[in-house]
């Protein structure tokens, strides 16, 4: 389903944000879109939930979570429960020592035991009991049992060792690696989630994160100075944030990319030219992914801005690239 042109301009908004200019930012972005990751829990040797492919690129756990947050905010990632991790309520570590606790002598000595019955004659005991020199027997009717349908399972046990007592619910106690002990009632629960990019935002992203790196490459070879993705001061004071800004002597261009998932809206052209207005470029370009609608095209008969389409991005460096070429003979002439 197309997006609204009120979503289209609140993305455009979105992609403006500060964060988006942050190397870091567009890097951790790059990873989890073109090699198709999420963000997914792991237990650090600290005891705590870390995303470990997000604290390589930003650095440290603290900044990933508030990362993480504003992404969540920007509706940039969305996450999904995985479990609820058990946590020390004292030292907040998630990865305790679970030991059982006998519920009369206190001891924590249990042995875990399999309860069946033999249906031949509705005996209920611990499946080891049914074990004599190698073969099994029923310890009440003492008849030899030849087949696994001849048992039923009837839950488990528990045994002491110390006290020999059995019980189905034993006692659980944790023991923080910090060595803190605390019981069912005592321990927090700690929501852990995986993130994972927006599907709707996964085109942009490619885009922004891989065609225009590449443009930048293509600008500085023709000798460009190039600033990607780059916060221009207008001549109104105001900051454009721009895909590319290029700027060779007198020659400058200011180049956006728009995505959509069938044509570009006028939004997209009405975007560009606002900043170009007040950045007076001698060359606004706006690449059209997969191509730009009747509408856009139409208002921008007014606006002057120079169109690229492009199928899927691919080949949209060489279209710029002879766009340059033929601007630079283009200027050339004139100055002839």
């Amino acid at each position: 389903m197309q997006s609204s042109p009120e979503n289209k301009v609140d993305r455009q908004k979105i992609f403006g944000e500060p964060i988006f200019s942050e190397p870091t930012t567009r890097e951790l972005l790059r990873r989890l879109v073109m090699e198709k990751r999420a963000l997914t829990p792991d237990v650090g040797e600290d005891g705590r939930i870390h995303y470990r492919v997000a604290d390589e690129v930003l650095g440290r756990a603290h900044a990933t979570a508030a990362w993480i947050d504003e992404m969540l905010e920007l509706g940039i990632l969305n996450k999904s429960a995985v479990k609820d991790m058990v946590t020390c309520p004292t030292h907040l570590r998630v990865d305790p020592m679970i030991q059982l606790e006998c519920t009369k002598c206190k001891a924590r000595r249990m042995r875990k035991t399999t309860l069946v019955q033999h249906l031949y004659c509705g005996f209920i005991e611990a499946d080891s009991k049914f074990n004599k020199d190698g073969y099994l027997v029923c310890p009440n009717c003492k008849r030899p049992i030849h087949k696994a349908d001849e048992l039923s399972s009837s839950g488990v046990w528990y045994e002491c060792q110390n006290c020999l007592s059995k019980t189905s619910l034993p006692k659980f106690v944790f023991t923080c690696r910090e060595g803190h002990e605390f019981t069912t009632s005592d321990l927090s629960l700690a929501p852990v989630c995986t993130y994972g990019v927006e599907e709707s935002v996964v085109a942009q992203l490619k885009n922004t994160l891989v065609l225009a790196p590449a443009l930048a490459v293509l600008f500085a070879s023709m000798g460009y100075i190039v600033t990607s993705p780059a916060r221009i001061q207008g001549l109104s004071g105001a900051t454009h944030v721009l895909d590319v800004y290029a700027k060779n002597g007198e020659m400058d261009v200011a180049l956006q990319i728009a995505v959509d998932s069938k044509q570009v809206e006028p939004s997209a052209v009405m975007s560009l030219f606002a900043k170009s207005y007040d950045l007076k470029p001698k060359l606004s370009i706006l690449i059209a992914i997969p191509s730009a609608s009747g509408a856009a095209r139409q208002i921008n008969s007014g606006y002057g801005i120079t169109l690229v389409e492009d199928a899927d991005g691919g080949g949209a460096v060489q279209k710029v690239k002879e766009l340059l070429v033929s601007a630079i003979r283009a200027d050339a002439k004139r100055k002839e």
